[in-house]
């Protein structure tokens, strides 16, 4: 057989390997709430994870001594998911391994996080054997060893990362001023009642609409013609523009759900079109029924010679890619770092959409605006856009500029502009880390991190996203 001919052998037993989708499934009550995460001692219960809300901590007496700061512009991050995904296959000491990804308010900011594919998405990965001083082997629903308080880690009221401080008023901790101030604006002077308990979740601006993540199976699919596909993808948006003129129910609520997905994505037709990668991802998401919901796609280190339509993440669009040399290894064992997980679009939806509802009123209600204030920047508006320059004084544009920009920011001080095309996470191959009682444990006290270790995120930018000029 030729070179050729085996070449050619090899591409016929290629094969796509199975992917696990995540679906946001909004919680029922609190004690749906408590069946995500890590809740409950009862790990055999554990599966998928939980979007938004305030992270359950695997290690619960080794969190991070510090909440989590964007490494573009600094800012406190907010807690985006939690995936549960064990690997004791390749490392005993990985029986129980949990990431938590976090975001900086400011992700799609031009003029700082949006331009930069690492440092405003942060992801942290922690792992415990199966015997460890956590969570019990024998199932005990009564034990309280997996609650941080247990162990004497205070966590904040507000985002669920380390307390530092227990404020004299309100009586609960918090990570820092930026959170005190937050809940005592939010929770505390409206003296909500619904907040009684660490499950309940009101109103705040650093914490994200929760919901369960179920994790399945991608359903198989037979491999259409390019022809189909191409047709695919052109009706998906022809489709919204029959709205007004077909009454099937069930045919609107798609059209609607596809249209928040280019909404979220920046997507229209003529820019999928134009770009063969961002036409693989539609046509990906949408060749089965029922499953472009779907907010996480994951794929532990796939083997790229056997899968390679399926091994590597499902980029949204050709540029804004990593190549080879992007994807740092492991700096704790020097491992290499493979694509295990990716977010998708998707997930803003769930995460924002009550969320940014909450933002609209409590602006509308606390930004502070006197009606004052407001009059005096529409009068000095007027005088400079209506009058000639040589009679407008020296200092009323600047001046007026000022107190637009001042208004701005008191409109927009409790949105967050989060946004991604899509975020891909790569992790270390070796499973490393602390296992419970095997290594020394002032490993863990002294890192910042404390028993959680950083992996490494690549945030792809919506499709709308193009670097600003220099």
């Amino acid at each position: 057989m030729t070179a050729q001919e085996n070449h050619q052998a090899d591409d016929d037993q290629e094969e796509d390997v199975v992917v696990q989708l995540g679906f946001s499934v909004q919680f029922e009550d609190n004690d749906h709430r408590r069946l995500a995460g890590h809740n409950l001692p009862l790990w055999k219960d554990w599966d998928g994870g939980q979007l938004g809300g305030r992270p359950t901590w695997l290690n619960p007496e080794h969190i991070p001594q510090n909440y989590l700061t964007c490494k573009c512009c600094q800012k406190p991050m907010i807690f985006i998911c939690q995936l549960y995904c064990p690997c004791d296959e390749i490392n005993s000491n990985a029986f129980h391994r949990t990431f938590y990804v976090f975001a900086c308010p400011m992700s799609n900011n031009d003029d700082v996080c949006g331009k930069e594919p690492t440092g405003a998405i942060r992801v942290l990965r922690t792992q415990l054997p199966k015997k460890n001083s956590y969570f019990p082997i024998e199932q005990d629903e009564s034990s309280k060893t997996h609650l941080p308080e247990h162990w004497e880690v205070n966590t904040c009221r507000v985002c669920g990362q380390r307390g530092h401080g227990k404020c004299p008023v309100q009586g609960y901790h918090f990570c820092g001023r930026h959170h005190q101030k937050e809940h005592m604006k939010h929770v505390f002077k409206k003296d909500d009642k619904s907040s009684s308990s660490q499950l309940d979740f009101p109103f705040m601006p650093s914490v994200l609409t929760s919901s369960e993540l179920v994790v399945e199976e991608e359903p198989f699919y037979e491999k259409s013609s390019l022809e189909d596909r191409e047709r695919l993808t052109t009706t998906i948006f022809q489709e919204q523009c029959d709205n007004d003129d077909n009454s099937d129910d069930e045919v609107l609520d798609s059209n609607l759900e596809q249209e928040d997905l280019n909404k979220m994505t920046g997507a229209g037709p003529e820019t999928v079109t134009k770009d063969a990668v961002t036409m693989k991802f539609y046509d990906r998401i949408n060749r089965i029924k029922n499953v472009n919901t779907q907010c996480l796609r994951y794929l532990r280190w796939p083997d790229h010679d056997r899968s390679r339509d399926t091994a590597s993440p499902l980029w949204i669009r050709s540029d804004y890619r990593p190549n080879g040399t992007d994807i740092p290894p492991c700096k704790r064992c020097g491992a290499d770092r493979r694509f295990e997980f990716q977010l998708m679009p998707q997930m803003l939806h769930y995460l924002l959409e009550k969320h940014n509802e909450g933002v609209r009123v409590d602006n509308d209600k606390n930004n502070g605006i006197k009606k004052e204030e407001i009059e005096a920047v529409r009068v000095a508006t007027n005088i400079i856009e209506q009058s000639p320059p040589e009679e407008v004084p020296p200092d009323l544009a600047d001046t007026t500029e000022k107190a637009i920009d001042v208004m701005k920011t008191k409109i927009m001080a409790c949105e967050s502009n989060i946004d991604w095309g899509c975020v891909s996470v790569y992790t270390c191959t070796a499973c490393c880390g602390i296992g419970d009682g095997v290594v020394d444990e002032t490993e863990e006290k002294s890192s910042e991190l404390g028993a959680y270790i950083e992996e490494f995120a690549w945030k792809q930018p919506s499709l709308d996203y193009s670097t600003p000029d220099s």
